[in-house]
This record gives C-alpha cells, structure tokens and sequence, in this order.
C-alpha cells in the first residue's frame, strides 16, 4: 500500500509541475494577446490538471487509512508475533506516509496556488470578452 502511496505523491507531483508550466506559459501568451483558440486550451491545460492534484491532496489521508486497514485485516492473531508485528508497523507505515504527503502537498499548494489560481481567472475573463 506504501508504494500507492508514494506513486500517488509522484502524480501529484507531475501535476504540479505541469500547472506552474502551463501558467506560465499562459501568462506569456496572455501578454501576446493570442486567439481565442489558445486560450480556450490553455484554460483546459491548466484547470484540469490544477483540480486533480488539489484532489489527489485531500486522497493521501484516504490511502493511509485504506492501508492502515487492509494491514490489519490481514492480521492473524494465531500466528508468530513476527507476522503481527510486520502486519502492525506496516499498518502505521501507511498512516504516515498519507499524512506526510497530504502535508507536503498542501504546504506546496499553498505557495503556488495564488499564482496558478490568477492566471485561470485571467483566461476566464479573457475567453468571456473573446466570446462577445
């Protein structure tokens, strides 16, 4: 489960990168004055992305919890304590991780979703007065 966790946390992250890329990228085009065309991609190219790694940020607890579950349901009581042991520590193990990444990600959020969130708004009302 730890590794869901940590692949989750790599597409979190390439959708972060891709958001501030394709902000930037906006910012530049939006100065240009480019067609409506553009604009209208851009604004897809950025929303989207920005929304799925917002969710994936409130996932992460979820994916601990799931974990923490899944580890001890497969707890067997009559078994080695080795076995118990392993199936408990993975269990917290899984915690953690949600946690640590929902953190990260939300810290990381927070410094860029000004930045991101100010250049949809721009294309917004950008494709508002191209549709006129």
């Amino acid at each position: 489960m730890i590794s869901v966790i940590q692949s989750t946390a790599v597409i979190a992250v390439i959708l972060l990168v891709f958001s501030v890329a394709s902000a930037k990228k906006t910012e530049k085009r939006i100065k240009k004055g480019s067609e409506y065309e553009f604009k209208r991609t851009m604004y897809y190219f950025l929303d989207i992305p920005y929304t799925v790694f917002i969710t994936l940020i409130s996932i992460f607890p979820l994916l601990g919890m799931l974990g923490t579950v899944l580890a001890l349901l497969n707890l067997d009581l009559s078994g080695e304590t080795s076995a118990l042991k392993n199936n408990f520590f993975q269990a917290l193990d899984t915690t953690e991780w949600g946690i640590i990444f929902a953190v990260v990600f939300k810290v990381l959020n927070a410094f860029f979703q000004p930045y991101i969130e100010a250049q949809i708004e721009k294309l917004k009302k950008l494709l508002e007065k191209s549709y006129e």
